[in-house]
């Protein structure tokens, strides 16, 4: 009962915190983005697959979604909304959308990018099966990206990466905490006493994102998580002490 107290807690309050500043200055690559997304078949399966495959460790559906859409975007952003650049921002939805649908297993990103090469194999060339096999590979925070010297390669990768990061401001205490405490079972006292631990590797992802687009914006999202957070676990002493 308290968990779900706090769920709604968390989400009344979340109107006083404000929308990363990405949002505001992106709204038109966001919008080609979401453009991509309902226009590209091969973008299309990659969703359908992700969403029948349910919610892996709270890494679910929704979490992939702004993955990608966030990671076609960030494209736009470094290369400028063109013809040419919608390729590459296909690319980043196909990634975004399978980089976790292995969450649930051990070495999660190779196992999604193997899921991802055999299902997509057929249908794409063997450059394109490599540039975004090689992101899905290199989306794990606190592990030193694979080098390429291919800049389109090296875009592709860094984006997903600070797609994937960024969803550890707002949404990881407005929806991954949630579904993953539903998946793992986790108790108000759990949450509590992870709490620290957690809050530090936060802080350490705000200096790790890679494009210059994320290093600007990412930060951003960092600290209005953090003040979620601070929110939220005051809440929930707050529960256990009464």
């Amino acid at each position: 009962m308290l968990l779900d107290d706090a769920r709604r807690y968390i989400h009344e309050i979340a109107h006083k915190f404000p929308e990363p500043e990405f949002y505001q200055v992106y709204r038109k690559e966001t919008a080609r983005a979401y453009q991509i997304d309902r226009s590209s078949p091969l973008v299309g399966a990659s969703s359908k697959m992700m969403e029948a495959r349910g919610d892996p460790l709270g890494h679910g559906f929704d979490h992939a979604r702004k993955v990608a859409i966030d990671a076609a975007a960030i494209v736009y952003a470094e290369m400028g909304i063109s013809h040419s650049a919608d390729c590459l921002a296909a690319d980043a939805l196909l990634a975004g959308y399978l980089h976790d649908i292995k969450r649930d297993q051990k070495a999660h990103p190779q196992k999604a990018a193997e899921f991802f090469e055999h299902h997509f194999k057929d249908q794409m060339d063997p450059e394109q099966i490599e540039m975004i096999s090689f992101a899905i590979r290199n989306h794990e925070a606190f592990v030193e990206p694979v080098p390429t010297a291919d800049p389109l390669k090296k875009l592709l990768s860094d984006a997903l990466y600070d797609a994937d990061k960024f969803r550890w401001g707002p949404d990881n205490f407005l929806y991954t905490i949630w579904d993953m405490a539903a998946s793992m079972n986790l108790t108000p006292r759990q949450i509590i006493d992870g709490y620290d631990h957690g809050i530090r590797g936060i802080q350490r992802i705000r200096n790790t994102f890679r494009t210059k687009t994320g290093q600007k914006f990412g930060p951003g999202f960092i600290d209005i998580g953090l003040m979620m957070g601070e929110e939220l676990i005051n809440f929930l002493q707050e529960g256990i002490d009464t």
